[in-house]
């Protein structure tokens, strides 16, 4: 079977698309509250536990997240592994659950988090492009990118390519989660030496060069 291409591949257009990221991956960037990202790290420190919730690709963010803060030696859950503790039986209080939704009302994710604050006694972290939204109605804190407003301004100049579906939110909540980690090394005096003893990957021990 033949693949039909409207044009040739273009290296430039593919680093167009790379540098139209960034770009607006660093507009949205200032446009975050100081207070938000503040109270955010702070419930990550204070937590008993934490537990990632997302679907989808937002799913593989809260995943990548989890095994960071793995790393960084902080009880860590990810929502629909088989290993989930029983909210109902053990309950979540003192336990944090981090919620990646670009929509903030997917189904399955605003349910658990609704159970996870009402019956488990969990607080609620919800990073999303919508903060007016079921979970953000009962979020503790709030991560909040104004990612449709970007799209629209691309697509307003021609640019109807850039980051199709949930990409440009994905994106942005992945690098945030990334800073997190290292602003939470700073607080609790942790190097990379110290996260890499407690790396999950066995394999990488053999196949990765170590000091």
């Amino acid at each position: 079977m033949s693949t039909r291409l409207r044009g040739e591949p273009s290296e430039s257009f593919v680093k167009d698309m790379m540098l139209l990221m960034a770009e607006n991956l660093t507009r949205i960037t200032g446009s975050l509250a100081g207070a938000g990202i503040e109270a955010f790290v702070t419930e990550i420190l204070r937590a008993r536990r934490v537990f990632t919730l997302g679907l989808g690709r937002s799913g593989l963010v809260a995943s990548a997240f989890a095994m960071r803060l793995i790393h960084l030696g902080i009880p860590t859950f990810v929502v629909g592994e088989s290993i989930l503790p029983d909210i109902r039986k053990y309950g979540l209080d003192g336990d944090v659950v981090v919620v990646f939704s670009r929509s903030g009302g997917t189904g399955i994710a605003a349910d658990y988090a609704a159970d996870a604050k009402n019956t488990g006694g969990a607080r609620i972290c919800l990073i999303t492009g919508k903060a007016d939204s079921p979970v953000g109605e009962i979020a503790d804190c709030i991560i909040h990118f104004p990612c449709d407003l970007f799209l629209r301004r691309c697509a307003d100049e021609g640019c109807t390519l850039f980051a199709p579906l949930g990409t440009f939110f994905e994106t942005a909540a992945w690098i945030f989660a990334d800073a997190v980690v290292s602003q939470l090394m700073e607080a609790k005096g942790i190097d990379a030496d110290e996260m890499w003893d407690i790396h999950a990957n066995l394999m990488g021990l053999y196949m990765l060069p170590r000091k």
